[in-house]
């Protein structure tokens, strides 16, 4: 079974995010800082979900566009 093309940069980007999300509650929990402002599991908050969605989105586009050069 293979994946339609167009959607292979979005799953490239979930994962990305959910790489990116797991690391960075790692290190909140490994390093004792969970702030006030955590409004997601006690331990994620709104930067830090807009701030995966863009590296997510910048990482699968610049995948996309190597991919393309190739």
């Amino acid at each position: 079974m293979s994946i339609h093309p167009k959607l292979k940069p979005f799953l490239y980007g979930l994962v990305f995010f959910f790489i990116f999300m797991s690391i960075s509650v790692f290190l909140k929990l490994v390093s004792h800082r969970v702030y006030s402002d955590a409004e997601y599991f006690g331990v994620i908050s709104n930067k830090d979900l807009m701030l995966g969605l863009l590296i997510a989105f910048v990482v699968s586009f610049t995948h996309q566009q190597k991919k393309r050069l190739k």
